[in-house]
């Protein structure tokens, strides 16, 4: 469905996310973006979704913290997980290589989350062999949500890191947070690495 008067924009392979000015993001994203007033339902390049405000995710966060205590970080790491692995097929148009998720995918998609305001993503170190990856997180709008902590509180963000390794490394890996901003820091840390054997 097309919007009367709106140009037909599409990001394609070719688009470097990184470097589209914001009104030309803003126009990209309207674009992929099909509110259908009448059903309730907002999709997004042809998926389902929503508009939530991180402080909404954080609440959530919050009272699993209150009711479950530290078995509260696992369900959002799993539930990140999860998320991530379902969330690749509405991105796969924009991905350079269409057999397999590689690194220039994976930085394609940090682009795309960028833009859906999860914060810029870079990718600092890669090593496929030790299925290593470090990433760097500037803006995350959970960390930015929680406010003051002593802990990393990005549970959701390191599962949903790991999924995407698990895709882009085809094995099982384990991310964790080392740094976030929530502490002060910077920025947040993510250090992905292959789950140890038994």
């Amino acid at each position: 469905m097309q919007i009367p008067g709106r140009k037909a924009l599409k990001i394609d392979a070719t688009t470097d996310l990184s470097k589209v000015p914001p009104t030309q993001a803003r126009e990209l994203l309207a674009a992929s973006l099909v509110p259908d007033p009448t059903s309730g339902v907002l999709r997004l390049s042809d998926e389902p979704c929503v508009i939530v405000r991180p402080e909404a995710i954080v609440n959530i966060q919050k009272q699993l913290e209150q009711t479950i205590g530290g078995s509260s970080k696992g369900v959002l790491y799993l539930s990140g997980e999860r998320s991530s692995r379902a969330g690749i097929s509405p991105l796969e148009p924009i991905l350079r290589s269409s057999a397999r998720l590689t690194i220039d995918g994976a930085k394609r998609i940090a682009d795309a989350s960028a833009l859906l305001g999860w914060g810029r993503a870079e990718i600092t170190s890669f090593d496929p062999v030790r299925a290593r990856l470090l990433l760097s997180l500037t803006n995350s709008p959970l960390a930015l949500a929680y406010g003051p902590a002593k802990k990393p509180v990005c549970h959701f963000l390191a599962g949903w890191i790991a999924g995407l390794g698990q895709i882009l490394l085809e094995r099982e890996v384990l991310c964790e947070e080392t740094a976030c901003a929530a502490q002060g820091r910077e920025r947040c840390e993510f250090e992905l690495r292959s789950m140890p054997t038994a």
